[in-house]
């Protein structure tokens, strides 16, 4: 009988035992999760365990298996982390066109504060310089003041007085004279310089009549004799000046004589006269252009020069 050549027999020291193989196999079972994302080749062949070709031919093809499962992983991880990479570049790349609006912001305002800083020393130039303007304005309407009152210094008014048909400079002339022969006072011709009527803006029946004449001691005399005038028709009740006083015939017509103040004077001299009664002083009156408030009789005068002093003397 010939000799039949028998495969020889796989030593169990060699093979896989079942335990491994069943280990191999829960862990490919395992991995398969994975595995289904892909597609895999549909005519792989697949051997069973008890296939001739062994536990070997099963090694190679779990190897094979789990090679090509760590390869997607691994490629699912690249383009995993290829995404976070292009998101981590995208971020920075914020960051730094943040940082870069953030320095041009700080800039920007840097600049703007330098800007602001020149506006405001401009601006404190200007006030200076304003101030100084205002200075020069308020020395300059002081000589003015003092340059007109010098020139009204001879000068009295008399307010209201009657508007006359054919006035002329004779005819006020004439009125001025007979008043200062109602108050008693001696007064040349020649001592009265000029008298002229002074323009009024509405069209009234009387209006402020100034008399300029050669003295400041004349004027003031005939000031005097005004006021003694007004105290005795109150004290014997007899009429105070008006127009008949003047020569004129009519109605009669209350007259009132007083400085030919300068506007700003005036405006001072009204304000006095409101601080008078506000503040409770006795007396406020003016002289050669000046005026002047007293508390309580025996009391100092104060000379009023300016409305912040009135400002402050109501703060005292």
């Amino acid at each position: 009988m010939p000799n039949v050549m028998r495969s020889p027999t796989l030593n169990k020291s060699h093979s896989m035992s079942d335990a491994d193989v069943d280990k191999l196999m829960s862990t490919a079972s395992s991995l398969e999760e994975f595995k289904q994302s892909t597609q895999r080749d549909s005519k792989r062949r697949r051997v069973s365990e008890d296939s001739p070709i062994g536990g070997i031919d099963i090694r190679r093809i779990i190897r094979e298996e789990l090679r090509d499962i760590l390869t997607e992983l691994q490629e699912q991880q690249n383009s995993r982390m290829n995404i976070m990479e292009q998101h981590m570049s995208d971020i920075k790349n914020q960051n730094n066109n943040m940082h870069l609006t953030t320095t041009e912001i700080g800039t920007s305002i840097e600049f703007v504060n330098d800007q602001l800083k020149v506006i405001q020393s401009a601006i404190s130039r200007l006030d200076e310089e304003r101030k100084e303007v205002a200075s020069q304005i308020s020395r300059l309407e002081d000589k003015c003041d003092l340059m007109e009152r010098f020139s009204r210094k001879t000068s009295f008014q008399i307010r209201n007085f009657p508007k006359q048909r054919g006035e002329t400079k004779e005819s006020l002339f004439n009125a001025i004279h007979k008043l200062t022969i109602s108050l008693g006072v001696s007064l040349d011709a020649s001592e009265v310089r000029d008298a002229y009527r002074v323009p009024t803006k509405h069209d009234n029946s009387s209006s402020m009549v100034v008399a300029e004449l050669s003295s400041t001691l004349t004027k003031g005399n005939i000031l005097k004799a005004a006021k003694r005038f007004h105290a005795d028709s109150i004290k014997f009740k007899t009429d105070q000046l008006n127009s008949q006083h003047l020569g004129l015939e009519g109605p009669k017509v209350a007259i009132y004589l007083a400085e030919h103040l300068t506007p700003m004077a005036s405006r001072l001299f009204f304000l006095a006269r409101e601080f008078r009664k506000s503040m409770g002083y006795d007396f406020c009156w003016t002289s050669s252009g000046l005026v002047y408030l007293r508390k309580k009789q025996g009391d100092p005068y104060i000379l009023v020069r300016s409305e912040a002093q009135l400002h402050q003397l109501r703060n005292i």
